[in-house]
């Protein structure tokens, strides 16, 4: 019985200094966040941050869900100069990898420094997605890497998703790449969450739901 206390113990101590970790680098790159706040207030503090202007908002409806976009001015998190900071927030449907198969809503908040086209700017996204990474992986429980190549083999994109024991969801992800329309390169930071009785939470999959 004193072991599985014990057991128990550290697993509630782990799981606390995992979502501190992941606290420290959500507060480090977004200018505000829902985490230390009710989600109503966090949107409403959208609307009167001084910096960051409104392009598009989409209540959400019977058959839409939640949109928001919009960009900052006089606010950078990253280390090399965007011609234009954006964040969204985007409400979606996922589904679990669970035998039902089961459906979930969920909401991404994500800012994007955008850049031009050129190989310059390219590299500049590159470095600053190997910066986050080297700086900031050993504070969450485990990542997953993945790469995608042109046809002529060149990189053209990068993503990592780092986790928080025990939830089988990465709340966090990290990207650059390219955007398809206007060629240019952008790297993105993408914090993923659900949001229960006004407050943002992990998300939890139907698996853990059942344990």
């Amino acid at each position: 019985m004193k072991k599985i206390l014990l057991i128990s113990c550290l697993l509630i101590a782990y799981t606390s200094f995992s979502q501190a970790q992941f606290k420290y680098v959500v507060k480090k790159y977004f200018r505000t966040h829902p985490l230390d706040m009710r989600f109503s207030n966090f949107i409403l503090s959208l609307h009167k941050d001084p910096w960051f202007t409104i392009d598009v908002e989409n209540r959400r409806t019977d058959s839409t869900f939640f949109y928001l976009s919009g960009t900052y001015k006089n606010y950078n998190p990253f280390q090399y100069a965007s011609q234009e900071l954006r964040l969204v927030l985007a409400e979606m449907q996922i589904v679990h990898e669970d035998s039902l198969k089961t459906l979930d809503t969920i909401i991404n908040l994500q800012i994007m420094g955008i850049v031009d086209s050129s190989v310059a700017s390219k590299k500049m996204v590159e470095k600053e997605f190997k910066r986050f990474h080297n700086n900031n992986a050993d504070r969450f429980s485990n990542n997953t890497y993945n790469s995608y190549k042109s046809k002529d083999g060149e990189t053209v994109a990068e993503i990592h998703n780092y986790f928080v024991s025990p939830f089988a969801i990465a709340p966090i992800t990290i990207a650059w790449g390219v955007q398809g329309e206007t060629h240019q390169y952008l790297f993105t930071i993408t914090l993923r969450f659900k949001v229960k009785q006004n407050m943002a939470t992990f998300i939890v999959s139907p698996e853990q739901l059942l344990d």
